[in-house]
């Protein structure tokens, strides 16, 4: 059955202060446009009935889509340039029975999609500074994936993988927040949530990590280049942090290398428990976010309860080995050749 794929930009992703600190790279809004719309076409020559995209302050979505028919449609939604603006557009795709999500943007962006979706089928393409979770793919491969999943033609679990989530709660006298991080949580020796963005490598003093890998930056790399963690593997790895421990050289922005101490590594298994205490900043897959005083308690524990990943290549095989991409097999839109 024709099916309606979904796609989230996220203007901000890429252009933060560690720019002007590190080595990053700027992903522009050409850049993005350039993306979204690769991603647009092939969805439609995939044969998805619609393409929903949400609005944005910068106007991306709506540039990406000039020159194509009306099956790719702009979602009016009340934007304020913010990160809620993201969650709310995550959930506005949700009640729009959108069959598969198209992401762009990082670590940060793909969180705040899974705070609006939990359960969203997403493809996430990286655009952000940190890019632990969303990946690198090639936007044209993207969209026909998303169009061939969304229609039906590609239902193989092989295809489909739970991702993983930090899920934490927050107890204070005001009451109990839930939030999440998909990829890291850390404890920030500071008062001040700031850019948001985590600069002082001698104020961590903790991170937990779903994913630790050492080919990756950002604050997971810590755990990383202790004890990785592969992606689809069980449980995560706490790293405490503090003056005479094991140096450890670790990149936590691109280009930009500083040296920590690891005084205590522990493997943590899938739903189990840790706590932490305050006062300082908890950051969540590298931005700081909420301020917790020493009265306040956090707990927080590791699930494979996150939104499910559709594995780009895998559908393509499939496709391919279905013959779905012969001539007399798919609905050509037109719009991106003959």
């Amino acid at each position: 059955m024709p099916g309606i794929v979904g796609v989230i930009v996220n203007p901000i992703a890429g252009k933060d202060i560690r720019r002007l600190v590190t080595a990053a790279s700027h992903t522009s809004d050409g850049a993005k446009v350039d993306i979204v719309r690769r991603a647009v076409i092939a969805a439609l020559e995939s044969g998805a009935e619609r393409v929903l995209l949400a609005s944005d302050p910068h106007h991306l979505a709506d540039r990406a889509i000039v020159g194509l028919d009306d099956r790719a449609q702009i979602l009016d939604t009340v934007i304020h340039g913010e990160r809620d603006d993201t969650i709310a557009a995550a959930t506005r795709m949700w009640k729009e029975e959108v069959d598969v999500l198209i992401v762009l943007g990082g670590d940060g962006t793909c969180r705040d999609v899974a705070l609006g979706w939990p359960d969203a089928r997403v493809i996430a393409i990286s655009t952000g500074t940190n890019n632990v979770y969303p990946s690198p793919v090639d936007a044209t491969s993207a969209g026909a994936a998303a169009g061939l999943v969304a229609t039906g033609a590609i239902d193989a679990p092989r295809v489909f993988r739970r991702s993983k989530r930090i899920v934490t709660t927050i107890a204070s006298t005001a009451g109990i927040i839930d939030d999440l991080a998909l990829v890291d949580l850390a404890l920030i020796d500071t008062a001040f949530v700031g850019s948001r963005a985590v600069l002082d490598p001698a104020a961590v003093r903790l991170v937990i990590a779903s994913t630790a890998s050492p080919a990756t930056t950002g604050l997971s790399s810590i755990a990383g280049r202790v004890h990785p963690v592969d992606r689809w593997a069980a449980g995560g790895v706490l790293v405490r942090l503090g003056r005479g421990g094991r140096p450890v050289r670790v990149p936590l922005a691109p280009g930009s290398f500083t040296t920590v101490d690891v005084t205590e590594i522990v493997p943590l298994a899938d739903g189990q428990t840790v706590e932490l205490q305050g006062p300082g900043v908890l950051a969540f897959d590298g931005e700081r976010d909420r301020r917790i005083g020493d009265d306040v308690r956090v707990s927080a524990r590791v699930e494979s309860s996150g939104p499910i990943i559709i594995d780009v290549e895998a559908v393509l095989l499939a496709g391919a080995a279905h013959r779905l991409f012969d001539a007399d097999h798919t609905q050509h839109s037109k719009l991106g050749g003959p």
